[in-house]
């Protein structure tokens, strides 16, 4: 892994919209242990749970793209994202019995 400690760039197209952008997620590994900030209370707390799955979709569909990109030889589309789906399911269900922690929440 990189020891390169830059925040990654702000993505195209959030400065022509930067009244309305909101960032929701900070996700650093270091020392082998996540690190996380998450904007939570943005939606109503009844479809909270729901936009973050599809936070979670938006994400792994940029990361298959950006995968491809990268090299085209990793597989098809399909193929990378039924791996994808499989490490989120392996790790959600390895997290169950460990839903503790603290995390710096930045609330809306």
């Amino acid at each position: 892994m990189s020891t390169d400690l830059r925040p990654l760039d702000v993505p195209d197209g959030v400065f022509e919209h930067e009244d309305e952008a909101v960032e929701f997620i900070r996700f650093w590994v270091a020392g082998g242990v996540d690190h996380v900030i998450l904007k939570v209370g943005v939606f109503a707390a009844s479809d909270e749970a729901r936009y973050w799955g599809m936070i979670c979709a938006d994400i792994a569909k940029h990361a298959v793209r950006g995968m491809q990109q990268d090299d085209p030889s990793r597989g098809s589309a399909d193929q990378m994202m039924a791996e994808l789906q499989k490490g989120f399911a392996d790790r959600v269900e390895s997290l169950r019995a460990d839903l503790t922690g603290q995390l710096k929440v930045k609330k809306q």
